[in-house]
């Protein structure tokens, strides 16, 4: 059990309270990492899994709770099925559906739509009437138990700079390779939601524009590695990213030559614009259709 915490005083013996109770009569080595210094939750996990030595990882934030079977469930479920990664239901999310997945195209057909980005059918699905995050789930680390030969054989961690959704990415990673992935549909974990948590800080700031740059990247790094298999379920999230730029820029605080340095080197990657120049467009939502029209001429320009 990892758990980063930073100025968690108040709230982490009531989390520490309730795993000891799950962990009874189970042989569970808790790593509390505290990040004095405020590196990041990516840091605090990457110190957690290094130190870590048992089969199986879970992780809980410093001011959540988990329920009585947090441990029992999932490692039956891994014990059972034999899986890389166990999905179970957490308090206040969606119900899931038990499930028993083996190989990387049924995997990644029903996790990489959750966290990975969004696709063209996505768009398509939007324009006709339908939600756009229709296929969405919340990425967050601890809705998961990992075996940790996986992760280890897979040389899986955070990525220490991302400092937004760094938990989509890592559950992504963990999605692109697993061989096999099992889903129950027991709520486990009690989500505490926070306004001043680290992602509602870090919307609309420095970070959340330099987040664009890195998560490309990391889309990029992601699809080379499996061969270009993933790059589909986020096509539209590039396209949507350099959209955002466009409004973000000032409440993030750049100058305008910083604005445009950073937009004209964002669509003239390569990835980029391609997806621009393939992305659906739309009457049905004609300012997307004029912006994603203007993007196109902009990409077209730099290249």
């Amino acid at each position: 059990m990892i758990i980063p915490s930073h100025r968690s005083r108040q709230t982490l013996p009531r989390t520490l309270r309730s795993l000891e109770a799950a962990a009874k009569g189970l042989d569970v080595e808790t790593i509390v990492v505290d990040d004095v210094e405020g590196r990041g939750p990516s840091w605090a996990r990457n110190s957690g899994l290094d130190k870590a030595r048992g089969d199986v990882i879970f992780f809980c934030d410093a001011d959540d709770t988990v329920r009585p079977d947090f441990f029992r469930a999932p490692l039956s479920a891994l014990e059972t099925s034999g899986a890389d990664l166990c999905f179970f239901s957490y308090a206040g999310g969606p119900r899931l559906v038990a499930s028993n997945l083996s190989g990387h195209d049924a995997i990644r057909e029903r996790y990489m739509p959750a966290f990975f980005g969004y696709s063209f059918d996505d768009v398509r699905r939007w324009y006709a009437g339908g939600s756009l995050a229709e296929r969405k789930e919340l990425g967050q680390v601890w809705r998961c138990a990992y075996r940790r030969d996986f992760l280890e054989g897979r040389h899986i961690r955070f990525d220490e700079r991302m400092r937004l959704y760094e938990d989509a990415a890592f559950l992504s990673e963990c999605v692109a390779f697993a061989e096999r992935a099992v889903s129950i549909a027991d709520s486990l974990y009690d989500y505490e939601s926070r306004p001043s948590g680290n992602m509602a800080v870090g919307m609309n700031s420095r970070r959340h524009w330099d987040y664009k740059f890195l998560a490309l990247e990391f889309r990029k790094r992601l699809d080379a590695a499996t061969g270009g298999a993933v790059w589909k379920y986020c096509e539209a999230s590039c396209v949507f990213s350099a959209l955002e730029m466009l409004r973000l820029w000032r409440r993030a605080g750049l100058s305008f030559a910083e604005f445009r340095e950073g937009l004209m080197r964002y669509v003239g990657d390569e990835a980029v614009a391609s997806a621009l120049a393939r992305f659906p467009v739309s009457l049905r939502r004609p300012l997307t259709a004029a912006a994603v029209l203007a993007l196109r001429g902009i990409a077209g320009r730099h290249g």
